[in-house]
């Protein structure tokens, strides 16, 4: 294509080209915003929105010059074209200085460096019509470049250009072993700053040596292409790779705390009929249910479930210190009521992130068979006796870590062969379908109530298997954690 050609298409062929130039950046404007999620006003959102505006006042400038009914069109064109142009160029120099880590301590130092020059050329561009010191427009419609604007809007723009160069080349060469991430941002650095003069070259093959027809706003879309895309994707690339580093951390985590939790209930030889199971599952790799069961002496048996607040890493720190806490204080006092009392003074003393945790604790003593147990905001326990279940509807205690003086209560029940006892957290009763209905206490009822002389481990089974099947595929919110005590 030669220069006479396009000078004939020129109308047409310049306003497709910067149309194209404009939804590319509106284009890469968008996507930084919404799927990369950067902030308005980084440093490359502002570059997107100086080219953007670049575009738009060049193509005004281009297109309406040469008509002298809409001079003062290509005033504003020229004008805001100078301006977004200077714009650009400092946003890259401060986005390129915050890459290598160039800070500016000193406030008046930044406002020197940035907010005088690019005030002063605004100001001298705006009153430009009445002291046509930066351009001018004659009366035919013809824009006319004056000495500041070959000089000063150049001396800026390279300025803050060639600056930001500076670590750019260090990185490259002299420090290159010293950081090596900083090594990397300069060869990509290093490639962007090759594109301007790249798309130039290739204008000036086009257009010919004689043209001044360059479109900069190509020049400033293209190289924009590669830089959002290389910055975004290897930000990506970084934020996969912590979170791949955080996945594998709560792997382990989640290992210590199933690892934490008891895989085989006590066994008595002179109390084979006592039959203790439990079985918990995590809506997220570490969860803030628990449950703990252990011998107390060779004739009592201790068994608890708990439900802290908050879901994740810090509901499991608090699952453990809890759980610790409890299995202590159990082994050095006599009943629930007291070890339930003894927690929570310890736990409210230092609880500054405001967690809590519902609770339901059992001593079984196997020679009387008299369970005493206490409630601590916990879901109530259900009984099947004679293959009719019931509600221990006792009264509740206040929540653990609630408040510091709480006194708590013991009740009694006596156990008769044959009968369960079901604990559970509300990770089961609450858990939803599609349609956000509720599992349900009664649902779980009777399921119970089929369940005649199964095995515990085949109750707990048989249980999550149905709350499995009710919610349908809908994604668990909560931990799902049971205990289950039979009577053979």
């Amino acid at each position: 294509m030669t220069l006479e050609h396009i000078k004939t298409l020129s109308p047409v062929f310049y306003a497709e080209q910067y149309i194209y130039a404009l939804l590319l950046e509106i284009i890469l404007f968008v996507l930084n915003i919404t799927v990369y999620k950067r902030k308005l006003f980084d440093y490359i959102s502002l570059m997107l929105l100086s080219g953007i505006f670049m575009v738009v006042m060049e193509s005004l400038w281009t297109l309406c010059e040469g008509r002298p009914e809409l001079r003062a069109l290509t005033y504003l064109g020229g004008c805001g074209y100078s301006i977004s142009v200077l714009a650009f160029a400092i946003y890259l120099n401060q986005f390129l200085n915050d890459q290598f880590g160039v800070k500016f301590e000193r406030k008046w130092l930044r406002i020197l460096l940035y907010y005088v020059p690019f005030g002063v050329f605004t100001l001298l561009c705006i009153t430009t019509p009445f002291t046509k010191l930066v351009f001018e427009v004659t009366e035919d419609g013809i824009f006319r470049e004056r000495v500041l604007f070959d000089t000063l809007i150049y001396v800026l723009d390279w300025g803050y250009i060639f600056a930001a160069l500076i670590p750019t080349i260090y990185y490259l060469f002299p420090a290159r072993k010293k950081n090596p991430v900083a090594h990397i941002n300069a060869k990509y650095m290093l490639i962007f700053g090759m594109m301007v003069p790249l798309v130039y070259s290739i204008q000036w093959l086009l257009l010919g040596t004689d043209s001044n027809d360059y479109i900069v706003s190509w020049c400033v879309a293209l190289p924009m292409v590669y830089l959002t895309t290389v910055i975004n994707i290897r930000s990506l690339l970084e934020s996969q790779a912590k979170n791949e580093a955080i996945e594998s951390q709560l792997r382990i985590a989640s290992r210590i705390q199933t690892d934490a939790l008891p895989t085989v209930a006590p066994k008595f030889a002179a109390y084979p009929e006592l039959n203790l199971r439990a079985s918990m599952d995590t809506a997220k790799e570490v969860g803030g249910d628990f449950y703990d069961y252990f011998s107390i002496d060779e004739h009592k048996i201790c068994f608890l479930i708990a439900d802290v607040s908050g879901k994740g890493v810090p509901a499991a720190l608090f699952m453990m210190t809890a759980k610790t806490m409890i299995r202590d204080c159990a082994l050095n006092f006599g009943n629930t009521a007291e070890i339930f009392t003894a927690v929570n003074a310890r736990l409210c003393e230092n609880n500054k992130a405001g967690m809590f945790a519902t609770a339901w604790i059992g001593i079984l003593d196997m020679r009387t068979m008299t369970l005493q147990y206490t409630n601590a905001g916990h879901n109530y326990p259900l009984l099947l006796r004679n293959d009719k279940c019931q509600i221990l509807k006792k009264r509740h205690g206040l929540i653990l870590a609630g408040m510091d003086d709480t006194m708590y209560r013991q009740d009694e029940l006596k156990l008769w062969e044959g009968d369960r006892l079901l604990l559970y957290t509300d990770g089961i009763t609450e858990a939803r379908n599609p349609t956000a209905a509720m599992y349900g206490e009664d649902r779980l009822i009777r399921l119970i109530e089929e369940t005649g002389d199964e095995p515990g481990e085949d109750v707990l089974k048989k249980i999550t298997e149905d709350v499995n099947k009710f919610v349908n595929g809908a994604p668990q919110f909560d931990d799902m954690t049971m205990v289950v005590l039979t009577i053979e």
